[in-house]
Parts: C-alpha cells; sequence; structure tokens
C-alpha cells in the first residue's frame, strides 16, 4: 500500500545563480573560447526542466562543482541540482549525499530539505524524511505545500494517518490547485469519535 504513495515531487531546481563561464572546444589546435554561461548556470537550466535525465547533464553538474570560485550559495544549489540529477537516475544514496552536502552550507537554501526529504522518502527511510521535513515553516512560501506534501507521505508510510491527513490539509490550503495534495487527500475519510 505504501508504494501506491510515493508520489513524491522529486525535486525543485534551484534556479541559476552566479558562475564562472563554460568551455566550447574550437578547433584541432585545442583553443577554448569562453562564452555564454557557466557550467553551474547550464547545469541549473538544463535540471529545471522536470524530464531532463541525461548523464551529460550529470556530468556537467558534477564538473561545476569542481569550480573554485563558486559562491557558497552557487555551490548549495550546484549540489542540490547535482542531487536532483542523481535522484532523477535513481542513484539514491549519492543524492542524500549531495543534498546533505549541500545543506551544510551556511548559504544553502532551506528549501533544498524538500528535495532531501524527497530522495529519503524513495528509500524507504520516512522517519529520516519526516525528520528533515520537521519545520516546514522555515521552507520559501512558494514550495511550502510540496514539503508539508512529502511529510505527508513519510507519515503515511509510517501509519500516522493523522498527521498525515494534517499535512495534506495543510498543503491542500496554502496551494489548493496543488493537484498531488487534493487526490491523496480523497483517500481519507473523516469521521467523528465519540
Amino acid at each position: 500500500m505504501k508504494d501506491n504513495f510515493m508520489k513524491v515531487l522529486t525535486g525543485i531546481p534551484l534556479a541559476a545563480l552566479l558562475f564562472a563561464a563554460p568551455v566550447s572546444a574550437a578547433s584541432a589546435q585545442s583553443i577554448v573560447y569562453h562564452s555564454g554561461m557557466s557550467h553551474a548556470e547550464t547545469c541549473a537550466e538544463r535540471v529545471s526542466d522536470p524530464q531532463e535525465q541525461s548523464a551529460y547533464v550529470l556530468r556537467l553538474c558534477k564538473t561545476a562543482l569542481t569550480d573554485e570560485s563558486l559562491s557558497p550559495a552557487s555551490r548549495a544549489a550546484t549540489l542540490t541540482n547535482t542531487g536532483i540529477m542523481e535522484m532523477r537516475q535513481g542513484s539514491l544514496d549519492a543524492a542524500v549525499a549531495h543534498f546533505q552536502a549541500a545543506r551544510a552550507v551556511d548559504a544553502a537554501s532551506p528549501d533544498v530539505a524538500i528535495n532531501l526529504g524527497a530522495a529519503l522518502i524513495r528509500l524507504g527511510r520516512f522517519q529520516e524524511a519526516i525528520d528533515v521535513l520537521h519545520d516546514p515553516q522555515a521552507i520559501s512560501v512558494g514550495h511550502r505545500h510540496i514539503a508539508y506534501y512529502n511529510r505527508a507521505i513519510a507519515h503515511w508510510a509510517v501509519d500516522d494517518v493523522a498527521l498525515a491527513y494534517e499535512d495534506l490539509s495543510a498543503a491542500n490550503a496554502l496551494r489548493p490547485d496543488y493537484d498531488a495534495a487534493r487526490e491523496l487527500l480523497q483517500h481519507f475519510q473523516v469521521a467523528e469519535v465519540n
């Protein structure tokens, strides 16, 4: 039954921040031209497409992490985007490691918890996901409904139906047009207990 409710929004790509420039090789003389976006920016742009799962983009994101000039916020975003790509490819343990590394960066967005929670849920580590998502109010307002939804999935998986319902209701109240929460709420019947 728990597998039926594993519809977890897998990632909120953290948009491109400020980075260096990508390289494009030109001519047989190995002359490298610098123009356009950096690897980190390209990584962020490509990860923002929810259908993107290519090994190329994962390599691009990993290459971006070698850039010593990344600001702490850019490094945290790139670690998160790398984790999102790994999660999409099914490398959940690697994704968790990147999300945890991103959270360890002081400038990291608290929204990284959504992705870490999603990866932990997919690994069946439900209590850890609940712990990671313990404070949805810390998540940015625009993504808070996803934190509640993911935590509801974890609560449901550990048979805490009352807390799952509360979290789904909170997600639905924040975003009434959020289909995932609205659809799961249809599985509940609220009855008065005497």
